[in-house]
Formats: C-alpha cells, structure tokens, sequence
C-alpha cells in the first residue's frame, strides 16, 4: 500500500511569525497536524489506538530542511506520506510546496507507539495500522543529527513551568511547546535578520503539568545553535539549529 495525505493551505496569519513568514513554531504545528491527519486517514491516530491498542504514537526526533518559508497569504500544498519503516518505528515527512511545485521545507519525523500501561514501546504490527504500507523517497538525505552536548549553569536561559494548557492528548508536554520554548530563547533582532535553514530536534522524556523545564543554549559551530530542555538533571528534550543572514524583511 503507497499511500500520501495532501492538503492545501493559505499561508494564514496564525501561520506567520513576525517577519510575515511562515515560523519555525508554526512549521511544527502544521507537521503535527499534517502527521495526525494523516494517521487518520489510514485509520490509525491516537484516538483510534487509545481505544483499540491502548497505545499512542509518540514522536523522536524530527529533523526539517527550510528552502524558503512562504510568507503570508501563499497557497501552498502539504503532503504527509511514510519514508521509513521498520517492526518499532518509522519516519513520516511532511513537505511543503508552493503553487508552482517548489519544495518549501521537507520535516521528517521519526515515531513509534507506547502502550499506556507497560510504557514500553509497541510493535507497529500488534497495531491498529496497514499491514502492507509502502515507503516512499525522502527528500532529506541526511540522517538526524546526534546530540551529546554537555551544558553548563552559564548556559542557562530560563526556566518554564508546564501548564495544562502545554499539554495534549497524552497528559503530557506537547512536542510543539518545546520549539516554542526554544525560540523564547531569541529577541526580535534574530527573528528580523536571521534566516532558519536546519532544525533538528529530538524528545527524549515526558514532561507534565507542574515541572520546572530548564532551558539551555550555547553556540555550535558557525551560525549554529545548540539547545538542551531539562528536568532537573535529566534532559527532556535537545536540538540543533543552523541559520544564515538572509534577509527575512516582510514582502506584501
């Protein structure tokens, strides 16, 4: 089974950040949404393994390549398909195209199920999903970046608690917060004159409403930035990104 989800969308204003462009926060709104969708359509969302499996899918890691974020009131269209797959996870990319067919960022995001009372991960095949789903090619080439970065008190730039409003289906975090939190990390100078290029990020724990996120930032290499979200001692989530100096001037 060769199955793609498509679904059109007008850049909104919901969808932009304060250049008038798409944002990195929006971008992971849409592939989540993109994602659900699209597990919906093969019958196979967290409301339909809650009820049936007793599980749900959770996310890894994803890892997105920006060409060119449309700016607001661009018609674009999405497509959600699976690029790999194997007995304990897969990898869903989502990518976006203008009016033309110009890929404007492809997001591959890495999965798989827990079951709700052995919080172990499931296999796919004891799950509510086709049984002969085909992959399809990638249009990101390198794999997930790995993130080993030791983080000092200096690093430091605030901290977060988690409100039941952060939270989502599972009772915990949502993974799109956590970007979220990420860009807090920034004023309005880089958001005005910085360009993302690359974003990696990967989820290692849960969080819950009433923890205390430390969040951790340092630079990387050059026109790079490297992030660590914390519990305490132990990292929730990490990430990289790259940026250029592009000019992200709003274009009527």
């Amino acid at each position: 089974m060769k199955y793609a989800y498509t679904k059109n969308y007008d850049t909104s204003y919901s969808f932009i950040d304060r250049s008038g462009r798409l944002g990195l926060v929006e971008l992971m709104n849409l592939n989540q949404d993109m994602i659900t969708e699209f597990f919906g359509s093969i019958g196979s969302d967290n409301a339909i393994l809650r009820e049936k499996n007793n599980a749900a899918w959770i996310y890894t890691r994803t890892k997105v390549k920006m060409n060119e974020l449309p700016f607001w009131n661009t018609k674009t269209k999405a497509v959600a398909f699976v690029s790999s797959l194997s007995p304990i996870r897969m990898e869903v990319e989502t990518d976006l195209f203008d009016e033309n067919g110009k890929l404007l960022f492809a997001a591959k995001t890495e999965m798989c199920a827990i079951d709700f009372v052995e919080r172990k991960i499931r296999k796919i095949s004891t799950l509510e999903f086709p049984k002969h789903m085909e992959v399809a090619p990638s249009n990101i080439n390198e794999p997930f970046s790995k993130m080993k970065t030791e983080f000092e008190s200096s690093d430091l730039i605030y901290s977060q608690k988690i409100y039941a409003s952060d939270t989502d289906f599972t009772n915990h975090t949502n993974n799109v917060r956590y970007v979220k939190f990420l860009m807090n990390t920034f004023d309005s100078t880089f958001y005005d004159k910085k360009s993302i290029t690359d974003f990696d990020i990967q989820f290692i724990k849960e969080s819950k409403e009433g923890d205390i996120l430390n969040v951790f930032k340092k630079e990387g290499g050059d026109h790079e930035f490297i992030f660590s979200i914390k519990n305490g001692e132990e990292a929730v989530a990490m990430a990289v990104m790259v940026y250029n100096d592009a000019s992200r001037e709003w274009k009527k």
